[in-house]
């Protein structure tokens, strides 16, 4: 059989074409393959000259941090749901300590850890009403719940799940907890209070993304307004 013109074009074109393939298959062969869902430090990374880094930098009264974080993104979901799931009569109530930051990278001056854990709508009440705590009206509605203290920041939030916790987490609130051992001025500071309250927000903001809270309760970004009355003592 003669070659035709299209068979020697096609000849020509083959160097090429396994060249593509070649590579390919190196990529695909690498093991590098894209991580699903958001990276392992998603809930206490911050990115520089966000509103999260700015804060926290107020609130530290540092130039600079570093942070670390004690469970990988997954594994944080898992313990949450786990301890959502509790016993057959009662709920676990138990903290995950998931974020430190430590001003100007020194630990031996104070920090700021985030702790999550899973809380009823009556606990907030009674944080509410502490002596000296300052309240907030964060989205409008009177299911999220914020109190700021002096040296810590506590944000009640209803997270609505999806499957098995469906109605377990009905009865419960998300709760972050963040305390700051670090010198953060004059008692009463209210300016940090609102600013702790700020940040607290936006970082859980994160943790309701990636448990799946289906209300999104912290979808808009927050308006840190103290309830009226509130805060002193």
């Amino acid at each position: 059989m003669r070659l035709g013109p299209g068979r020697g074009s096609q000849t020509r074109r083959f160097p090429a074409v396994l060249s593509l393939l070649l590579l390919a298959a190196t990529a695909c062969g690498s093991g590098e393959e894209p991580q699903a869902g958001p990276p392992d430090d998603y809930l206490c990374t911050i990115a520089p000259g966000s509103p999260e880094e700015k804060l926290l930098l107020k609130v530290l009264r540092a130039r600079s941090f570093t942070f670390g974080f004690n469970h990988r993104t997954p594994d944080f979901v898992e313990g949450m749901r786990i301890n959502l799931r509790g016993e057959p009569e009662t709920l676990v109530r138990d903290g995950l300590v998931q974020c430190s930051y430590y001003p100007n990278g020194d630990r031996g001056f104070g920090q700021a850890t985030i702790e999550f854990r899973w809380s009823s709508p009556a606990d907030a009440k009674k944080d509410a009403a502490v002596e000296g705590a300052r309240s907030y009206d964060l989205t409008g509605s009177a299911d999220v719940i914020g109190v700021s203290h002096d040296v810590s920041t506590d944000l009640y939030v209803p997270c609505r799940l999806s499957g098995e916790l469906a109605e377990r987490s009905k009865r419960v609130h998300l709760h972050a907890t963040t305390s700051f051992t670090v010198n953060l001025g004059e008692v009463h500071d209210h300016g940090t209070q609102d600013q702790q309250m700020d940040f607290v927000y936006r970082m859980t903001r994160r943790a309701t993304e990636v448990l799946g809270c289906e209300n999104k309760p912290l979808k808009k970004d927050p308006v840190v307004k103290p309830v009226a009355g509130t805060g002193a003592s």
